[in-house]
């Protein structure tokens, strides 16, 4: 099984706002997603290109804490490039 949420914030917005804009159309689905997680293995996964120069995140404990509430992994693939002109276009 399959199933995309996207945040709707353009991707240039860093990763943090975009998981807090994800958990927040989370919150009124939690008690159906942590019903699935016995079934399923629950995923967010975060792709991010950044300058060459480098990057982090961080995630703060309200983030972490909500993951955990859900049983929710984080699969983060962070590419670097030298611009922004990468293609999001997935169809």
């Amino acid at each position: 099984m399959y199933w995309q949420l996207e945040s709707g914030l353009d991707d240039k917005f860093p990763i943090e706002e975009h998981l807090s804009k994800i958990f927040s159309l989370l919150d009124p689905l939690q008690s159906k997603l942590i019903n699935l997680g016995p079934e399923y293995d629950l995923c967010i996964q975060c792709v991010g290109y950044f300058p060459p120069s480098g990057h982090g995140i961080h995630l703060d404990q309200n983030t972490v804490l909500k993951a955990s509430n859900l049983g929710v992994a984080f699969d983060l693939d962070f590419y670097f490039v030298d611009d922004y002109g990468h293609d999001l276009d997935f169809c």
